[in-house]
């Protein structure tokens, strides 16, 4: 029960929360770091270029991976969708809509909840994690993938409830589909996964 209070605590979005807090603490501080913009971006960059340098060493060094591999990559496009969907839920305002913030806050419209950039930086680490099949590679892509969900706060863009649900929303479609790709390789080559 005290778990379930903790989480409601930290990601509901009421005013006194400690999502609405901290999203506020961490936007003010972000407008005094010059180009705190380019943090998610170049991070984002990273996490594209090692998911694709990780599918190619998989694909060429680790052949029984490549199922995995690609059902998660199919798995972070499901995740993008799910994440646009799940805006169109919820229609949540961005934080930079309230008050002052490091970064051109995105047209009415363009909302929130989740962060398209945590969904896309995490199911990435899933894939590279996946790919490369080594804990620090896959710790290296989660940090970033960290970085890249923390810069969106910085940049007053996002509530850290949004980047919370884009990260999970980010790894469970991924790991849901590569979950899927080995059930049905399973059930072609019993034995074999």
């Amino acid at each position: 029960m005290a778990s379930i209070l903790a989480v409601i605590l930290l990601i509901v979005p009421a005013p006194g929360s400690v999502s609405v807090v901290g999203t506020r603490a961490l936007s003010a501080f972000g407008t005094g770091i010059p180009n705190v913009d380019l943090v998610s971006e170049i991070g984002l960059v990273l996490l594209a270029g090692a998911t694709l340098a990780s599918i190619v060493y998989a694909w060429r060094r680790h052949p029984e991976r490549r199922v995995h591999v690609v059902a998660g990559a199919v798995g972070v496009v499901v995740a993008y969708g799910a994440s646009e969907l799940a805006k169109l839920v919820f229609l949540q305002p961005r934080p930079c809509t309230r008050w002052p913030s490091a970064s051109d806050c995105p047209p009415a419209g363009d909302w929130s909840l989740p962060s398209n950039h945590a969904t896309l930086a995490f199911g990435a680490a899933i894939v590279i994690a996946v790919a490369a099949g080594r804990t620090w590679v896959a710790a290296a892509a989660l940090v970033v993938a960290a970085g890249v969900a923390i810069g969106r706060v910085l940049q007053g863009v996002h509530y850290v409830h949004d980047v919370a649900f884009g990260a999970v929303v980010g790894m469970a479609a991924t790991l849901a589909v590569i979950g899927l790709a080995r059930a049905w390789q399973s059930r072609r080559s019993p034995g074999r996964v």
